[in-house]
């Protein structure tokens, strides 16, 4: 901060911030002193110039929150959440709130809410993947080993395909869930089961969420498959990969 300030007369400056101090210190300038600095219409008093730069500064430091809107579910109305309730993942105003209710304890569907899959439905998926999976390894490694060399005066010729075998039984489950579940929102078996993946605000997911899910699950099954069980006791039926990737398996 630089200014300029007077003495009688004469215009003096400019001057920083702790050489300013040190004049007020020294009584040779004081709050009745005119000032003035580069972008000012006149000169001003030095206590009403700090009083102003002062009270600038409290309203930057002290920005108006924003207010969240939502979405009513039932009526389309634009309301301040702390005018609603919610539900879920829907958001209701006061107006509608006994009709939504009452939909509620009839079992009628309300929009935006997920019906989340349980357990042993998911378990039936998983398993219906899973038989899906070993008649397309079936198909892909009996013809490999069909036709990989067979050779006694060279053992190293099988074990040149090992690296291609490992790749595979790690690249196929990967490129199943990823492909399936990017395009469809869905692998084969949650097909049949009649559920799909989607995101918390219900969109299905990119095939980059899709890819890392994959791999999410790996770590549900390492800890003794623990990351699966806690499906029954989450109050959104999640996974320990569903909690990772921020997903949610629902009911068509």
């Amino acid at each position: 901060m630089e200014i300029y300030y007077a003495e009688g007369n004469k215009k003096v400056g400019p001057i920083g911030k702790a050489e300013l101090q040190t004049l007020i210190k020294a009584k040779k300038v004081t709050p009745k002193t005119l000032v003035w600095q580069p972008g000012m219409d006149n000169w001003k008093e030095l206590g009403v110039f700090v009083r102003s730069r002062s009270g600038n500064t409290d309203q930057t430091k002290t920005p108006s929150t924003p207010v969240k809107r939502s979405v009513c579910s039932e009526c389309g109305k634009t309301l301040s959440q702390d005018e609603m309730i919610r539900f879920q993942d829907s958001w209701v105003c006061g107006a509608c709130k006994p009709l939504f209710i009452q939909k509620i304890k009839e079992g009628v569907s309300v929009a935006g809410a997920m019906d989340y899959a349980g357990f042993w439905i998911r378990f039936g998926a998983i398993l219906i993947d899973g038989l899906i999976m070993w008649i397309f390894n079936m198909l892909i490694f009996i013809p490999m080993g069909i036709l990989m060399p067979k050779s006694p005066d060279n053992p190293f010729a099988v074990l040149s395909f090992m690296p291609l075998i490992i790749l595979l039984q790690y690249a196929i489950p990967a490129a199943y869930d990823t492909w399936f579940v990017g395009k469809y929102g869905a692998t084969p078996g949650k097909m049949a089961c009649k559920l799909k993946i989607v995101v918390a605000d219900g969109s299905r997911l990119s095939y980059l969420r899709a890819f890392g899910r994959h791999f999410a699950k790996w770590l549900s099954s390492m800890i003794l498959l623990i990351g699966f069980i806690m499906a029954a006791f989450d109050e959104e039926k999640r996974t320990l990969h569903d909690r990772i990737c921020e997903t949610r398996v629902v009911r068509k």
